[in-house]
């Protein structure tokens, strides 16, 4: 982005900002990083108040602000530990990068991935929710993923290792799901011999347990054929649950698991689970700058937005720029887009008047120049 077209995206984002500013949360005790030219040009940035932040934003106009998931007593001193940490938020970093659902892809700007990790993103919550009591904000990241911001006192004194251990048991990893299972021996009267028993999840199961509990109860209730299969269950049983599932689903709450499935296929039972994978160094990273909510991305144009109904999402919601408004750019590169439900057809070094908050992403993006 040249100069000419970086004042132009500045005197925009300067008009969002005039309208919305961002109110960071306990902003005199974080460290700020801005960006111009990169994501963060610059760090270790603090503000007295609320007040000379907005005097900042709307004098220098950076393209992108990002704030400390950590607090600090003193957040613009360097080296870090003049700072003095007093706490920080747990985050979780997740984008498009690491989404593995099948879509039809588009190479820019691609709504399916986005929706692709939105649903991910919501599996972080409901792990946060379930299994450790708490209660995430879900951010747009403004460009590829989402954050999940939690703001506790809970979390504050978590160390390092402990945000490490989260995330990695977010990710199954080094999980062992035949731990969930015990072989033992039961006397048969009918037959007058041992044979095995095996004792699985149960209605009581928590954790990774009674998450594998809850896709093996889903695939009974709906006799999906091809999850039961897929799953270890054998024909014979596949059969028995379909002509009488109340009295096998009781012995799935008990968690008598030979009644209908001998021999399990763990890992296809931890992908039914949908295991998330996150960037975990952003997790346990004390010290990490995470982009400011509300703000403006400045590869995109588009807000980094809260989601204030977190299992809704779509692009037209994080749209900074009236689409009524036109903006001519000139393509560096013949491109093919779609925005906002129109497909767009762009031949390389030609005229092409655009919604305004399209033309700001190709500028963004560096895939168009302004005139």
């Amino acid at each position: 982005m040249n100069d000419k077209e970086l004042r132009v995206v500045q005197s925009h984002f300067r008009a969002f900002y005039q309208r919305r500013m961002p109110a960071v949360p306990a902003l005199s005790q974080r460290e700020l990083g801005f960006g111009w030219r990169k994501k963060v040009d610059y760090r270790h940035k603090a503000f007295a108040s609320q007040r000379d932040f907005d005097r900042f934003v709307l004098q220098d106009v950076p393209l992108y602000m990002s704030a400390s998931t950590a607090y600090y007593r003193f957040p613009d001193k360097q080296p870090m530990l003049q700072k003095e940490f007093i706490g920080a938020d747990l985050v979780f970093d997740l984008d498009t990068a690491r989404s593995k659902e099948s879509h039809d892809h588009r190479e820019l700007l691609c709504e399916g991935c986005l929706l692709d990790v939105h649903q991910q993103a919501l599996r972080i919550l409901e792990f946060l929710t379930d299994d450790f009591g708490l209660q995430g904000l879900l951010v747009f990241s403004g460009q590829k993923g989402f954050h999940i911001h939690v703001r506790s006192d809970a979390v504050w004194d978590l160390s390092k290792e402990a945000r490490r251990q989260m995330a990695e048991y977010v990710a199954a990893e080094g999980l062992d799901a035949s731990a969930f299972f015990q072989k033992s021996a039961a006397y048969s009267d009918s037959s007058e011999r041992t044979v095995g028993f095996l004792q699985g999840p149960s209605a009581q199961s928590g954790g990774w347990a009674g998450k594998v509990y809850g896709v093996m109860k889903a695939a009974i209730e709906k006799n999906d054929l091809a999850a039961l299969k897929a799953f270890g269950v054998s024909k014979k049983h596949r059969d028995d649950i379909a002509s009488r599932p109340a009295e096998l689903l009781e012995q799935l709450r008990l968690g008598r698991w030979s009644a209908f499935c001998s021999k399990p296929d763990m890992d296809a039972l931890l992908s039914a689970v949908k295991v998330v994978q996150t960037d975990k160094a952003v997790t346990f990273d004390l010290h990490r700058l995470l982009r400011v909510p509300e703000s403006l991305h400045g590869g995109t144009g588009f807000v980094a937005k809260t989601l204030a109904r977190p299992d809704s999402f779509a692009l037209k919601d994080v749209v900074a720029f009236d689409p009524n408004q036109k903006m001519t750019v000139i393509p560096r590169e013949p491109i093919q887009i779609d925005f906002l439900g129109e497909a767009f057809d762009l031949p390389r070094a030609r005229f092409a008047e655009l919604p305004l908050p399209l033309g700001i992403y190709l500028i963004c993006q560096e895939k168009a120049f302004v005139p």
